[in-house]
């Protein structure tokens, strides 16, 4: 199975399962499938058995703007580091949700050393991820793939139970 715009990633790469995640920093969706998936993918993960691959995707809608702003000023070269910045940021986003963007754009700058504007190299990553979500009809985030599947009936009110589930039963499927 090819993925595309795989360059945030984490767990083994011969994992037998792929997790895509379209999330938006500035989706309390997205952030609380985070907290779901802190909970329950590690030891999957140390097992070599899931790897995932992060997707920020630059959604058109005013309330996901923010995570736009945020994602343009990652560096995608250094992975490893610009994860576990999303991370905090997910962890602490009740935190500066609020913020205006001159705030926000303080707050990226100082506490997580990024740059106060924009990569250009960033704008490729953007288009390139948008264009998937539309191919893919990702019409919501954060929107879970496995292995190449839609995990249907994503809501708000997912509970660990359910993220475990869906993780067995596509391990389940490949074995």
């Amino acid at each position: 199975m090819s993925i595309k715009n795989d360059h945030l990633k984490f767990g083994s790469a011969d994992a037998p399962l792929k997790i895509e995640a379209f999330i938006n920093l500035a989706c309390p969706g997205s952030a609380r499938i985070y907290h779901l998936a802190k909970e329950v993918l590690p030891p999957y993960i140390e097992n070599g058995q899931i790897e995932v691959i992060v997707k920020l995707y630059d959604k058109p809608r005013e309330e996901l703007l923010r995570g736009a702003l945020i994602h343009w000023t990652f560096d995608n070269a250094n992975p490893t580091e610009t994860l576990d910045v999303i991370g905090k940021l997910l962890e602490t986003q009740q935190e500066w949700h609020d913020l205006s963007d001159k705030e926000l754009k303080r707050l990226l700058v100082d506490q997580y050393n990024l740059q106060e504007e924009e990569r250009l190299e960033n704008v490729d990553v953007s288009l390139a991820i948008t264009a998937e979500a539309i191919e893919r009809e990702v019409k919501i985030v954060p929107t879970l793939f496995f292995n190449g599947e839609k995990l249907l009936g994503f809501t708000y009110k997912l509970e660990p139970s359910d993220l475990k589930q869906a993780v067995e039963t596509s391990l389940a499927k490949i074995s």
